[in-house]
């Protein structure tokens, strides 16, 4: 099993945002990196990310030498994407009172919405092999290239059960 030691996102995607997203960015990479749990199934040290309107290029490296790519269409993860926001901004409203949901039971929705996603990557992007670890790792990246997810507040991390 392979585990990247690095992960790119294209200079076009990284100049042309905001620097706020590119910390977040950053910091999911820094995240994806150092969780060893997150393993490719082919031997690869590096993922491209190359991000444009209508899809998304990921490409597995070893050195120079790529080892495995896909393509993910926009609407490929659409229906996930919107599943997941959903969620999202249902548990940024039961935090603020605005409804009264279980804070609990919508952070457990957002949990459950992100392996539906991650297993979606796993079949859309067969080639990488990725874990499920992997995969939701990626899921995490991929909806952070395509939405601002620094103006989510509930994108990042759960809340610990009580």
């Amino acid at each position: 099993m392979g585990r990247l030691s690095s992960i790119t996102v294209d200079p076009h995607t990284r100049t042309s945002a905001d620097p706020a997203r590119v910390r977040e960015w950053d910091s999911i990479v820094v995240e994806f990196l150092a969780d060893e749990e997150a393993l490719f199934g082919v031997e690869a040290d590096l993922l491209e990310c190359v991000h444009a309107p209508q899809a998304t290029l990921l490409t597995l490296k070893l050195g120079e030498k790529e080892v495995a790519q896909c393509t993910l269409a926009r609407n490929t993860l659409a229906h996930h994407v919107h599943e997941y926001v959903d969620v999202v901004r249902r548990l940024e409203q039961a935090d603020s009172g605005e409804i009264g949901a279980s804070v609990e039971a919508l952070d457990m929705a957002k949990k459950l919405s992100h392996d539906d996603a991650a297993r979606a990557v796993q079949e859309h992007c067969a080639v990488l092999a990725a874990n499920h670890c992997a995969a939701r790792r990626l899921w995490t990246l991929l909806l952070s290239l395509r939405l601002d997810t620094t103006r989510l507040l509930g994108v990042r991390g759960h809340r610990p059960v009580r």
